[in-house]
């Protein structure tokens, strides 16, 4: 076994382990809505596909994630779990590590596929909230499902969600092009490609799970109301791994672990 393979293999299983515990065992706030739950795991899918590239961010993403649905008994995430975090390393290293023209091209089109479905789809959401109140059968529906107490309290919940969809639907763009114009291009980590990679793959698990939880629960209207929670998980694990990605930046260590990539 060659010494690159060796170590594929215990920085892959390291950084699938660091995914598992920051999802299953540190703390994390269940989520009615898609009956899934808010983590900081993300944040370790970030930091494998930043430092060791998008085979890493795959393989930690993906297995890290799922294993840790299967462990908090949510087994019918698993497979969705499996292709959305998988994916969402693989975004974050191609993005991360193009440095190549013909990279860049790639970076560049999966930037403008993830940033296009984002924005119809945010804009298209909220005015499908805008109908729900017109349908008496479906504001039953959500009223039970989500145990409020009657239309009002629903009335406050859409008109919530519709914000958050128009503030992101506008905001996450702009902040995308900010940090490509203003991040630190000298430093190995924290420069405008990663600081994208981790956005895009962002916004990209938002999409995957709004349409994973559609099609579970056979139901498209009910994933909307977990798209803000599923935000505030991303911004949060991009904050947490900026944060350890900065001090880890400054060590000698880190830079001989990861010179290959």
């Amino acid at each position: 076994m060659t010494r690159e393979k060796i170590r594929f293999i215990v920085f892959g299983g390291l950084f699938i382990t660091l995914v598992f515990v920051t999802t299953a065992i540190v703390p994390h706030i269940p989520v009615p809505f898609t009956e899934g739950y808010i983590h900081t795991g993300d944040s370790m899918i970030f930091i494998a596909a930043v430092l060791f590239g998008w085979k890493y961010g795959a393989i930690a993403g993906g297995l890290g994630s799922a294993l840790a649905d299967l462990y908090l008994e949510y087994a019918h995430w698993a497979l969705p779990t499996l292709i959305i975090k998988g994916l969402m390393g693989v975004i974050v290293g191609i993005i991360a590590h193009n440095s190549h023209k013909r990279s860049k091209g790639v970076s560049v089109g999966i930037s403008s596929a993830v940033l296009g479905i984002w924005i119809i789809l945010a804009f298209w959401l909220k005015n499908l909230l805008s109908t729900i109140l017109q349908n008496p059968d479906v504001t039953t529906f959500l009223i039970q499902k989500f145990e409020l107490t009657d239309v009002n309290e629903l009335s406050n919940m859409i008109s919530r969600v519709q914000l958050v969809l128009t503030v992101a639907a506008i905001l996450i763009p702009l902040i995308i092009i900010i940090v490509s114009k203003i991040a630190n291009k000298n430093s190995k980590y924290l420069n405008a490609n990663n600081m994208l990679g981790m956005m895009l793959a962002g916004v990209w698990m938002v999409i995957g799970y709004y349409f994973a939880g559609g099609i579970l629960k056979g139901n498209m209207i009910v994933p909307i109301f977990s798209i803000p929670a599923n935000i505030l998980q991303f911004v949060g694990g991009g904050v947490i791994a900026y944060f350890i990605i900065s001090a880890l930046d400054k060590t000698k260590f880190i830079n001989k672990l990861s010179q290959k990539n």
